[in-house]
C-alpha cells in the first residue's frame, strides 16, 4: 500500500515508501551529513592555506590553484545549451544510494571534484570568506548563463573565474582568469557597485581596527606552485624568491 500526500509519494534512500514526516527527518539527516563532509574538507583546505600563505593575495591564489587543479572537472551534464541547470542532475554521496547532491550547490566542488560555474563560484565564495577575504558570486552571460566571483583585495574589486580556468586549461594560463579588472567576452547582469559596497561593509565589520586607504598600485603574485602526491588530494606549496 502506497502512502501518498496529495500527488507526492515519499521514499527513503532505498526507494521504500515512507511517510512525509519520516522523509523530512531522513532528508534533514542527509543534508546534515553532506554539510559535515563539506565543512571537514573546507576546514582542511583553510587550515593548509593559512599555515602557508603570508598575504591575502597568496591565500586567494592557493584557493584558486586548488579549485582549478587537474583533477577538477567542469561537468556540463544536466545543463541545457543556454547554461541553465537541469534540476534532476546530482552527484553521488556515499553511503547514500539514490539521494544525490544537487549540481547547483557548492558541495560537489569539494566532495566530487566536479561541477559547473555556479558550483565553483559558490565554493570559492564560501572558502574565500572563510579566509577573511570578502568575496561574492557575480552573474552574467558569455554565450550561455555564467557565474564567477569578485573579491575585495587591497580595497580594489577584482574578478576571478574558476570555471573558465578549468574549461580552458589546455589553451590558457589559469592566471588569465585570476584577479582581473575585467574578463573578456561577457556581459555582467549583477550590480557591481552594490557588491563592492557590500564587500567593503563586510571588511570594515571584520577589521574595525584597519582604516581602508584607496590604492592604485596593482598587487603582484609571488611564484607559487602545486605538487600532487596523488590525483585526489592536491598539495599546494609556495616558493618565495
Amino acid at each position: 500500500m502506497q502512502i501518498k500526500f496529495g500527488n507526492i509519494t515519499y521514499r527513503n534512500d532505498n526507494g521504500e515508501v515512507i511517510s512525509k514526516n519520516e522523509h523530512d527527518i531522513l532528508r534533514n539527516k542527509f543534508q546534515e551529513d553532506v554539510d559535515n563532509a563539506y565543512n571537514e574538507k573546507a576546514n582542511q583546505i583553510i587550515s593548509r592555506i593559512k599555515g602557508v600563505a603570508t598575504s591575502d593575495i597568496e591565500k586567494l591564489w592557493m584557493l584558486f590553484d586548488y579549485l582549478t587543479s587537474d583533477n577538477m572537472s567542469y561537468n556540463l551534464q544536466g545543463t541545457t545549451l543556454d547554461g541553465r541547470l537541469a534540476l534532476d542532475y546530482g552527484y553521488s554521496f556515499a553511503p547514500y544510494k539514490s539521494w544525490k547532491i544537487q549540481q547547483g550547490t557548492k558541495y560537489p566542488a569539494l566532495l566530487n571534484n566536479a561541477g559547473v560555474c555556479i558550483t565553483y563560484s559558490l565554493a570559492f565564495e564560501d572558502l574565500a570568506n572563510k579566509l577573511g577575504i570578502p568575496c561574492r558570486v557575480i552573474n552574467g552571460y558569455t554565450g550561455m548563463e555564467h557565474a564567477w566571483n569578485v573579491v575585495l583585495i587591497n580595497n580594489q574589486v577584482k574578478q576571478i573565474d574558476v570555471a573558465y580556468a578549468i574549461m580552458n586549461r589546455r589553451i590558457n594560463n589559469k592566471k588569465d582568469f585570476f584577479l582581473k579588472d575585467t574578463l573578456p567576452s561577457r556581459t555582467i547582469s549583477s550590480d557591481l557597485a552594490d557588491l563592492e559596497r557590500n564587500m567593503k561593509e563586510q571588511y570594515a565589520k571584520e577589521h574595525p581596527h584597519i582604516k581602508i586607504i584607496s590604492r592604485t598600485d596593482k598587487p603582484t603574485i609571488k611564484i607559487i606552485s602545486r605538487t600532487d602526491d596523488n590525483d585526489e588530494e592536491p598539495k599546494i606549496t609556495i616558493h618565495k624568491k
